[in-house]
């Protein structure tokens, strides 16, 4: 009867927390080559409290990066949203392998997520990202918070606790002690990873060479990634992109149009003033015989 009951508690513990966080990658790549990427991170209000998805030093750290950041808020999701962009993604790629590292974003803010090869009038990109639970500050390696562990409550030994003895059920406290208002990521949160809300995706102008994509919509054009699970996750898409954006072949037809319609100007005014000049007619002269 007691292994019953406390299944029970473990069942609902884990609908309440299904979708407590979540942390959802966002990258939008366009025809112009030109990308946005943002990384949102929230904590459901109703489990946690007032707790912070950051504290204020991680904030100033992610702007030295330069990160945008902004808050972000959707019924009882609170948190932060990390943006950037850039003008044209070959800024970001290289010839060489390159594994990005989803996960790197309290460390840095990579030069290099992308494998060009170069064609004639097409370029394509490899991308082969990475998403490691343990170094995504949902696990117990994060090192900008590593100062508050001794005066934060456990979140898995309450869990224990409370399944070890169900009559203090009432008690269950998921957030952690309120002399810190962030949420401890030195907390090792894997056993939860299953139930939070993590995903990559990414939206393409053109529709995917390859991928191994957990969903794809949109003809291949729109690809996500459920990275719910504390096992190591790898990204891989192939796409390609015209090697010379349609801004600057605009720009040089338009120059070389433009400069033709003056040449032919040019042609037209000097026939026109040569053809209205009539030819002097030789005046005639008498020879003497």
């Amino acid at each position: 009867m007691k292994k019953i009951r406390n299944l029970v508690i473990l069942l609902v513990t884990t609908l309440l927390l299904s979708g407590c966080v979540k942390c959802n990658f966002k990258m939008d790549i366009k025809k112009d080559k030109s990308m946005d990427y943002n990384i949102t991170y929230a904590l459901d209000t109703s489990v946690f409290g007032d707790k912070k998805a950051f504290s204020e030093e991680e904030l100033n750290h992610f702007k030295e990066l330069g990160y945008k950041v902004s808050e972000y808020s959707d019924g009882n999701m609170k948190g932060y949203t990390l943006t950037f962009s850039v003008d044209n993604i070959d800024d970001l790629s290289s010839t060489e392998d390159i594994e990005f590292n989803l996960s790197s974003v309290k460390s840095n803010k990579s030069n290099k997520m992308f494998k060009i090869k170069k064609g004639f009038l097409k370029n394509k990109y490899t991308a082969k990202f990475s998403f490691d639970s343990s170094e995504s500050g949902l696990q117990s390696n994060s090192t900008l918070n590593s100062n508050n562990t001794d005066n934060e409550t456990k979140l898995d030994t309450e869990k224990e606790t409370e399944l070890e003895d169900p009559e203090k059920t009432d008690d269950l406290d998921l957030t952690t002690t309120e002399d810190d208002n962030t949420l401890d990521t030195n907390e090792d949160y894997s056993k939860m990873m299953d139930y939070m809300d993590l995903s990559f995706s990414v939206t393409l102008p053109y529709k995917a060479l390859s991928n191994n994509a957990t969903t794809v919509k949109n003809d291949g054009k729109e690809l996500e990634w459920n990275l719910s699970s504390s096992d190591k996750k790898s990204i891989e898409f192939e796409f390609e992109l015209d090697r010379f954006s349609i801004k600057p072949i605009i720009i040089v037809i338009g120059c070389i149009l433009g400069g033709l319609f003056v040449i032919a100007i040019i042609v037209t005014v000097i026939m026109a003033i040569s053809g209205g000049k009539k030819p002097k007619t030789p005046t005639p002269t008498n020879e003497v015989k």
